[in-house]
């Protein structure tokens, strides 16, 4: 399985600032409750065999705290990082967000030339955060990849069967996350859950 979650509250998150490019804002307190909290959940329900981050600091904050007792090494690796937000960087507008998420609409659809004005395409989006994640599906076992928001459920989206409304309606919200059974072809893998929505 991929045990894709979204990392902890983040004071950016607080500001409601679109913060994308590397290293980021920091885990706030109530972040890292939540990452500890996630842990324990992912731990006692499933058995990875490895957790890796985005290089985001955000990110790997919460590895380290929701799963550094459990492992010697939790890897930062590159392409994991969010959709960048391109000329919507740090800005936290009513019409920054509404431009940013705004576009996501294609990246849910499979629309490869979807584009995030100044940031990523979709295509480059999923040749990056592909080249982290499938050596990790090649490896075999169950792996949780500490990520953002955006970016698991635009991945979650293209890599499973999942409905493309059903991607763009089911926010994430922090610490919460998609599992996916990476079996067959990528674009028709099955999503186990997806937060705390019901699933058909």
């Amino acid at each position: 399985m991929l045990i894709l979650l979204r990392h902890g509250q983040t004071t950016s998150n607080v500001g409601r600032h679109l913060d994308t490019a590397l290293p980021g804002a920091e885990l706030t307190e109530l972040g890292r409750t939540q990452a500890a909290a996630a842990g324990r959940d992912i731990m006692d329900t499933y058995a990875p065999a490895r957790v890796v981050t985005s290089k985001a600091l955000r990110a790997q904050q919460t590895g380290e705290i929701g799963f550094g007792e459990y492992f010697d090494a939790i890897p930062a690796l590159d392409g994991l990082h969010e959709v960048q937000a391109g000329r919507f960087e740090m800005l936290n507008t009513l019409e920054a967000h509404t431009a940013y998420h705004g576009a996501f609409r294609g990246f849910y659809r499979r629309q490869l030339d979807s584009l995030i004005d100044g940031g990523d395409s979709l295509e480059i989006f999923l040749t990056r955060y592909r080249a982290a994640i499938d050596p990790l599906v090649e490896a075999g076992g169950d792996t949780v990849v500490v990520s953002h928001g955006g970016a698991i459920r635009a991945f979650a989206a293209n890599a499973t069967d999942v409905d493309p409304a059903f991607a763009e309606a089911s926010y994430l919200p922090n610490c919460h996350y998609v599992v996916i059974d990476p079996v067959g072809e990528f674009g028709s893998w099955r999503v186990v859950a997806w937060g705390k929505y019901p699933l058909d």
